[in-house]
């Protein structure tokens, strides 16, 4: 990958960590990964193409997720690269698969893949998510 400024590894592993953490407490229904990880002013588009703007606007969002799943979806997640734009902005890009998600009839859905994008801040000194963008590959994409 080519970046558009050479990457602090430690920034990289910070970032790596971040997504990491974040898809592991959300998969045992942790809401405060948000407060943690996602800067008050985040915005985050879902797959159904929904634009969500703020923090406890995402929150409430995905707590709406897992109760409809009743917290059977779990999702697994790898990271391909992360670019960083500037030393304070970089884009993190990976995969992510869904599996014990339920249609709205509570009937099984088959695995659900896709691909996410965060782009992430550093705000005195510390990287936050401020831009969460998820999307679904359709079969032949």
């Amino acid at each position: 990958m080519n970046y558009a400024v050479i990457p602090d590894q430690g920034d990289e592993q910070i970032l790596r960590g971040m997504a990491d953490q974040a898809l592991s407490r959300l998969n045992k229904g942790d809401l405060t990964v948000f407060d943690d990880f996602w800067a008050e002013d985040a915005d985050y588009v879902s797959v159904g193409g929904k634009l969500i703007g703020g923090r406890e606007l995402i929150k409430e969002f995905f707590r709406e997720l897992i109760k409809s799943s009743d917290g059977q979806a779990q999702q697994s997640s790898s990271t391909e690269w992360i670019r960083f734009l500037t030393p304070e902005l970089a884009i993190i890009e990976g995969l992510w698969t869904v599996t014990g998600a339920r249609d709205a009839a509570g009937n099984g859905l088959p695995p659900i893949k896709g691909r996410g994008l965060e782009v992430a801040q550093k705000r005195d000194g510390r990287w936050w998510f401020v831009a969460t963008r998820e999307m679904v590959i359709f079969k032949g994409g």
